[in-house]
């Protein structure tokens, strides 16, 4: 029974492991193509969860800024609203 030996098994056994390997590489559900998809979107996630979490930090030190009426505050929200130079105000540009 030359069929059964250990080396005809293994064989046969690695055969048809790269073929199931193979296939769901390209018909499968989770192949390569679909795992850096979802690295690429979780990846996004993050990104725009740290942003959103960023923008909301900056917006509560804004609010508690007006609500305690800090005139430095104030005049930051004011230069958020209008980045232009106001009339006597001078800009330093340092290269």
């Amino acid at each position: 029974m030359k069929l059964f030996r250990i080396k005809n098994m293994f064989n046969l056994f690695f055969f048809f492991f790269v073929f199931y390997l193979i296939y769901h590489t390209f018909h499968g559900k989770y192949n390569i193509q679909n795992y850096l998809i979802h690295q690429f979107e979780e990846r996004m996630y993050q990104d725009f969860h740290y942003n959103l979490k960023k923008e909301i930090d900056d917006i509560n030190m804004d609010i508690l800024a007006l609500l305690a009426e800090d005139d430095d505050m104030l005049d930051e929200i004011d230069k958020k609203l209008r980045p232009f130079p106001r009339e006597g105000e001078l800009v330093f540009k340092i290269d």
